[in-house]
């Protein structure tokens, strides 16, 4: 009988120990399953955008943003050359983010080395409790040039004149292999973007002084990568145009008619039963969207494969000029004193026959093709350096987006489509989205003296003649 207890003790012995066996690893098993689970044990490392070359000096410290699914927890950013080695950043983020942008300054002995070749080695750790609780990790190195020089400029050539409202050229070197950007500021944030010149580091680019702008004073910026910033100013004479005025009638007809009919095509127009308000709706906030939506696709620059010439715009051959470039157009109601809305006119209108020939007169590639509100059906077309011709109120454009057209191609037929009364093309040219003077491009002199002959002139000093 005693026999038959020990036996009977041995299996409950026996039996509890494999339940706690199975237990302790269900435990571990569940405790194993909710370490790779939660988000408190997450293994996705963080992330570090820098640049794989940064430039810095006294003025400009060490960039770069941090990044983390859940939380950034450290950081540390160590600089090394040859045997020397500085920490010069280690930090522990007290507030939990996802996203930290750091600026390192650099350290006096490292702004004094002569030798100014150094190594960056950028180390981010999170907040995740995996890896035994000391995060997810990552790494990032780059070279570090200590950069306290500014650009180099010097001028090639440049127009000599410009008028307002018209158009000019500008040629010229920057020296700094560490370069940012360069443009050309006019003033009031107008810059214009330069294209690379023939040899590295030569740039030319169009400039254009705004018809409704009064100032104009052109400087060249030039920018490193370390910020260090060089500024040369452009000795071009102004020579000042007035450009006119003209009151128009706003006539019932003329609202109950094209006006509303502008309104209607457009969803944000068409409840405006008011004819005033009407008018204003189609003449002012229609045509500045239309207007946007020309200077969006005329800002970009196109690279130069060699010379660049340009032959005189003749659009419309055996044309008469009906309304001039920058009028400001002043309409009134009933009385004239009575002012409902105005407008700038920012091209030439030819008239000639009824859906008669337009032409591209240059060489170039459309970049939209289509019905653009006041402007109607409307091509528009780059012909390089920044450089973009416009023609609205077709009947019909020959051209879609993307076709490249060749020199006194016919491109589309006048008409009455948009905001016309009568059949004709309402020409313009932008220069990087601003319109200029239509009269100087049809010129063949203007065209010699002030764009031909720069270039002639910066290949003489290139070396290219």
């Amino acid at each position: 009988m005693r026999r038959g207890r020990v036996r009977s003790n041995k299996r409950k012995k026996g039996g509890m120990s494999l339940v706690l066996l199975v237990l302790f690893l269900l435990i571990a098993a569940g405790g194993a399953f909710f370490a790779y689970t939660s988000p408190l044990f997450e293994k996705q490392s963080p992330t570090i955008i820098a640049n794989s070359t940064i430039s810095a000096n006294s003025k400009t410290p060490i960039k770069f943003k941090l990044s983390d699914n859940v939380a950034l927890k450290s950081c540390k950013v160590i600089l090394s050359s040859n045997a020397k080695e500085y920490t010069i950043y280690n930090q522990k983020f007290l507030i939990k983010s996802k996203t930290k942008d750091v600026e390192v300054p650099l350290p006096k002995e490292i702004l004094s080395d002569k030798n100014g070749k150094w190594s960056v080695l950028i180390s981010v750790t999170d907040s995740s409790l995996w890896n035994f609780a000391m995060g997810n990790s990552a790494q990032f190195r780059a070279e570090l040039i200590v950069d306290n020089t500014p650009p180099q400029i010097a001028l090639i050539a440049s127009s000599q004149n410009i008028r307002k409202g018209g158009s000019g050229v500008v040629i010229y070197r920057v020296d700094d292999k560490n370069l940012k950007e360069t443009y050309v500021d006019i003033g009031s944030g107008v810059k214009f973007k330069p294209v690379r010149y023939k040899k590295d580091g030569v740039y030319a680019t169009l400039i254009a002084w705004p018809f409704n702008q009064d100032s104009f004073n052109p400087k060249i910026v030039a920018i490193d990568s370390a910020s260090n910033k060089s500024i040369g100013n452009l000795q071009i004479s102004r020579l000042d145009k007035v450009y006119k005025t003209s009151k128009i009638r706003a006539k019932d007809r003329f609202i109950d008619g094209k006006i509303a009919e502008l309104a209607q095509s457009d969803s944000n127009y068409v409840n405006i039963t008011n004819r005033l308000e009407k008018l204003r709706a189609v003449n002012e906030l229609m045509r500045k969207k239309n207007e946007d939506l020309i200077h969006k696709y005329s800002k970009a620059v196109t690279s130069l494969k060699g010379d660049w010439k340009i032959k005189p715009f003749k659009p419309l051959k055996g044309s008469k000029r009906v309304s001039d470039f920058g009028v400001k157009r002043y309409y009134y109601y009933k009385n004239a004193d009575n002012i409902v809305s105005t407008s700038y006119h920012v091209g030439y209108d030819f008239a000639s026959v009824k859906h008669d020939n337009i032409y591209s007169s240059n060489s170039g590639k459309v970049v939209f093709a289509s019905l653009n509100g006041i402007y109607g059906n409307m091509p528009l077309i780059d012909h390089g350096l920044g450089l973009y011709t416009l023609y609205g109120h077709c009947s019909s454009v020959l051209v879609k987006k993307g076709d490249e057209v060749s020199s006194n191609m016919i491109i589309a037929k006048t008409g009455v489509s948009g905001l016309a009364l009568g059949d004709h093309l309402h020409f313009g040219i932008l220069i990087q989205g601003i319109e200029v003077w239509p009269l100087e491009w049809m010129k063949p002199k203007w065209i010699n003296d002030h764009i031909n002959a720069i270039f002639r002139k910066a290949d003489k000093s290139l070396g290219y003649n």
